[in-house]
């Protein structure tokens, strides 16, 4: 019996040790998007940062470039393919609906990003709030003219365009309530600019009077309206764009345009997401992003993160595509592998065959002696003085510079003299986190600290501690306490 068991167990061992080795992904995720424009290469960007966190995930992406019956096939190829969950950013959501729906019955979690689909057949939503976009529009117009007639130009993309539609809505009751004396109401005026903005504006400065103002639906259609009123002459007139991309970031800092709406795309909230909807965590079935208003004090730094984004993003492709050269190398040798492991395990059946059948007689000095002493080796590596040490050590040191944003690990292996991998293999050992891991954990607990016991903000607290931003600190934040940082 004792060696059927045994059998039994190793057997399971080799069948466990060969299912690890399988590089197949656990969950698979399939995603149409809707075009593929400046806005939504952001969104892929950010989703494919935060799926190389998830190497149990895949993404399969495929884009419709505006055309409903193409999103709609690939909305069931998808289907046909038994995802285990559909992300869509919808071209038309009215004309899409359909094929969402019939993903929805199919027993797939549907998450809808950026465009709402109607009824209630589907997982999750995402986004932003369009008509909160054009007010936004009209309440910087408002600011700047409230006390004077003027007349202001809006460059418009695609009227048939939900998005479009409900900023332009949005920008018109907002002008409508902030001027209610139709008397001294501004002037509107609105140009189509969805294929040649440039022409537009060039068209109605040539045949209209001079306007005081432009805001355009995207910042690509306010830098083309810039460089229409630059070839005009006319260089005084504020410009205001709509989504708050690199390339109107960098607008606003070469003074281009004079601000923009960000229209944020947040795709590592929508994998995240994804991902919880997948692992049956609690997840938000509605989430409106807020937008905000971006001008000249504010784009450098944005941009600034935007490019350290694309730079770690770069970086942890390069890591994932070495990682896959690794799985692919192993992969080939599997089969020598399986025949090494085959050969081991007899070898290794038949030594333990020999030895239970030596030490049948010794079974009862066994239990009596050798077990005691593996629950004293246990004691004594759990209360190991140098191991306690060195984790006062890193302690001290990680606590002293939380505020300098060169700690790291080889921050930690300079100081304590010691081999970064040598470092990074004992304080793993020890507390199973990496230094980096380690040093984030203790600036959360100083985080909550500084929020207990000073008056310092959310945003003070994480760029002193070297977060690269508060939605960065307050993700964080949530996944250690549970809860979002707040003054207490």
């Amino acid at each position: 019996m004792r060696n059927t068991v045994l059998y039994s167990l190793l057997f399971s061992l080799c069948l466990g040790f060969w299912g690890c080795s399988s590089s197949a992904p656990q969950y698979r995720i399939g995603m149409s998007q809707c075009f593929d424009d400046a806005w939504r290469q952001k969104m892929n960007d950010e989703m494919d940062r935060e799926m190389l966190l998830h190497p149990d995930m895949t993404l399969s992406r495929r884009v419709a470039y505006g055309d409903n019956v193409v999103q709609c096939a690939q909305i069931d190829s998808f289907i046909a393919e038994k995802v285990d969950l559909l992300i869509v950013s919808p071209n038309d959501p009215d004309k899409v609906q359909p094929a969402v729906a019939r993903a929805y019955r199919a027993g797939i979690p549907v998450l809808i990003a950026d465009r709402r689909i109607a009824g209630d057949e589907w997982t999750a939503f995402i986004g932003g709030d369009n008509y909160a976009v054009g007010r936004l529009m009209a309440e910087w117009v408002s600011e700047k003219f409230k006390s004077r007639d003027f007349a202001v130009l809006e460059v418009q993309g695609m009227q048939e365009s939900m998005p479009e539609r409900l900023r332009h809505a949005g920008f018109v009751d907002g002008l409508e309530e902030a001027f209610p004396d139709p008397g001294k109401s501004p002037r509107l005026y609105s140009v189509d600019g969805s294929k040649d903005a440039y022409t537009a504006v060039s068209l109605f400065i040539k045949e209209h009077a001079r306007v005081n103002a432009v805001v355009a639906q995207n910042d690509i259609m306010a830098i083309e309206a810039a460089k229409a009123l630059n070839a005009a002459g006319i260089h005084s007139i504020p410009i205001m764009g709509v989504d708050g991309i690199k390339i109107g970031l960098q607008a606003i800092v070469d003074g281009d345009i004079e601000c923009t709406a960000v229209y944020p795309t947040r795709g590592d909230l929508i994998v995240n997401t994804a991902v919880r909807i997948l692992e049956h965590q609690p997840y938000a079935r509605d989430t409106i992003i807020e937008t905000m208003l971006i001008d000249a004090a504010t784009a450098y730094p944005l941009l600034r993160q935007y490019e350290v984004m694309e730079h770690d993003l770069n970086t942890m492709k390069m890591v994932s595509l070495q990682s896959q050269k690794q799985q692919r190398e192993m992969k080939e040798g599997k089969h020598l592998m399986l025949f090494v492991i085959v050969f081991l395990s007899v070898l290794f059946l038949a030594a333990i065959v020999c030895l239970l059948f030596m030490l049948r007689s010794m079974r009862a000095e066994i239990k009596s002696e050798i077990i005691p002493q593996l629950e004293d080796v246990r004691e004594a590596i759990q209360l190991n003085a140098r191991d306690a040490a060195f984790m006062d050590t890193i302690q001290r040191i990680v606590d002293e510079h939380l505020t300098d944003p060169n700690l790291n690990v080889e921050f930690l292996s300079a100081t304590l003299q010691l081999d970064r991998t040598q470092v990074f293999r004992r304080l793993k050992m020890i507390s199973g986190k990496g230094p980096q891991e380690y040093i984030r954990e203790r600036r959360l607990i100083r985080a909550d600290e500084l929020l207990r016991t000073t008056d310092k903000t959310v945003r003070q607290i994480a760029l002193e501690l070297c977060f690269a931003s508060p939605g960065y600190f307050s993700k964080y934040y949530k996944q250690y306490f549970g809860h979002l940082p707040s003054k207490r």
